[in-house]
């Protein structure tokens, strides 16, 4: 199922897996932050990201498993998925051992992604 996003900046274009985490967990512009960055919330496009069939399965199981990251004790933002909690679920998939490899590489791939996305807009203390 396509996501529907607007694009906080003009960049160059992520990697697929990085860009649909990237959807998942960067906050949708608000009409004033693009006003303070001198444009219109019109200006900034509107994006359909196509989920390619070899990355629907690695993103069914990060979404299932969204609400299981590891968390500092004093709060914040998240250091990293649970693990113990994905690989029952990995396993429960009947994959050979080269497709599990390969599902464990795009979940690490979105992990780092969305690490890197909270972290850039986690509000500053």
């Amino acid at each position: 199922m396509p996501e529907r996003l607007r694009r906080r900046h003009f960049s160059r274009p992520l990697g697929k897996l990085r860009g649909l985490v990237r959807a998942l967990y960067e906050p949708p512009i608000t009409e004033s932050e693009a006003k303070s960055e001198g444009f219109e919330l019109e200006d900034y496009e509107t994006e359909v990201l196509e989920v390619w069939p070899d990355n629907e399965r690695a993103l069914s199981l990060f979404r299932l498993v969204g609400t299981r990251w590891r968390i500092p004790p004093m709060g914040g933002v998240p250091i990293g998925l649970s693990w113990s909690d994905m690989y029952p679920l990995m396993d429960r998939l009947g994959l050979d051992a080269d497709e599990w490899n390969g599902l464990h590489g795009d979940l690490m791939t979105m992990e780092a992604a969305a690490l890197d996305t909270m972290q850039e807009f986690a509000p500053k203390s």
